[in-house]
């Protein structure tokens, strides 16, 4: 349906790998690269005669249409379409992007990722307190120190609050997708475990009397459950979608697979919230491992 010059220009941006004519080759960096070129003078004259009647314009090789499918593609394009969701590729957010970076580069800006360099070449030799997992306290200070920072941590610094809807969304190996929505009802005063709100089965979205502020008092067949990490919640959702067997469950970072939807300062009870609009006029705030890393690096 595109046009041939569109097909040239698409063509264009696809990897070597996308087309059925790609063999893997060594770089001209490897070792052995000199050892898998052909030797002056080895070709046979068969060769040289056969080389000689090669068309100077081949055809172009044939596109594979699997790369379409494949999960590094399909998930680079998730990833495209969320940043287009969230505006980064709009004028504003370029022209902020190209100030950080100069200020980086004249050293009037801080860089984050040199903080992180420095403190893994440079761990800190005393504990810094943190709220972390006890025995966690030798590796903070050190890169990856943002994996011990727990969920009572985000909810207890108001990282997750009380109205807080967390969607929900896996794709397995199979390419079935598991999406469902909850909502924080409470947080414990003391352990701030969370106590949320979701439906049963392979109900994505909640019922809009669960999204007001304050949410009226849940019914059948809204469920209840109280938990203390996203792996406990995942789990608990799954168990409550009925579509995924615990065997065929992966291992995965939980912590990725949760985005925190919020109102607006000022807006909470849904000021904005239209018609069709599944969160009740909530906005991404994020995913949980998003969230967890900016806490982090912020402290």
């Amino acid at each position: 349906m595109i046009s041939e010059g569109g097909r040239a220009r698409l063509r264009g941006l696809l990897p070597p790998t996308a087309f059925s004519d790609y063999r893997e080759r060594l770089g001209e960096d490897h070792p052995a690269f000199e050892d898998m070129e052909p030797k002056a003078g080895s070709s046979s004259e068969g060769e040289k005669n056969f080389n000689a009647m090669v068309v100077d314009s081949p055809p172009e090789p044939e596109l594979n249409l699997s790369v379409f499918t494949d999960p590094h593609f399909l998930a680079a394009a998730r990833t495209f379409q969320d940043h287009l969701y969230l505006g980064w590729f709009s004028d504003a957010h370029v022209e902020k992007v190209r100030q950080f970076q100069a200020g980086v580069v004249s050293g009037e800006t801080a860089a984050p990722w040199k903080d992180e360099v420095w403190e893994r070449d440079n761990p800190a030799l005393e504990a810094i307190e943190l709220d972390v997992a006890p025995s966690a306290s030798l590796s903070v200070g050190r890169a990856g120190g943002a994996s011990e920072v727990k969920l009572y941590t985000l909810a207890k610094k108001g990282i997750i609050r009380v109205g807080d809807v967390i969607a929900y969304k896996r794709t397995f190996a199979t390419s079935e997708v598991v999406e469902k929505d909850i909502i924080v009802q409470s947080i414990h005063p003391k352990t701030y475990a969370l106590t949320i709100l979701t439906q049963p089965g392979p109900v994505k979205y909640l019922p809009p009397h669960l999204l007001a502020d304050p949410p009226e008092e849940p019914d059948a067949p809204t469920l209840s459950m109280t938990i203390t990490s996203p792996t406990m919640l995942e789990t608990g959702l799954l168990d409550t979608d009925d579509r995924m067997e615990r065997a065929r469950r992966p291992n995965g970072n939980a912590w990725k697979c949760f985005t925190v939807w919020r109102w607006r300062r000022g807006d909470a009870g849904g000021g904005n919230w239209r018609e069709g609009d599944e969160r009740g006029g909530r906005e991404n705030h994020g995913t949980l491992f998003y969230l967890r890393g900016s806490y982090y690096h912020e402290m």
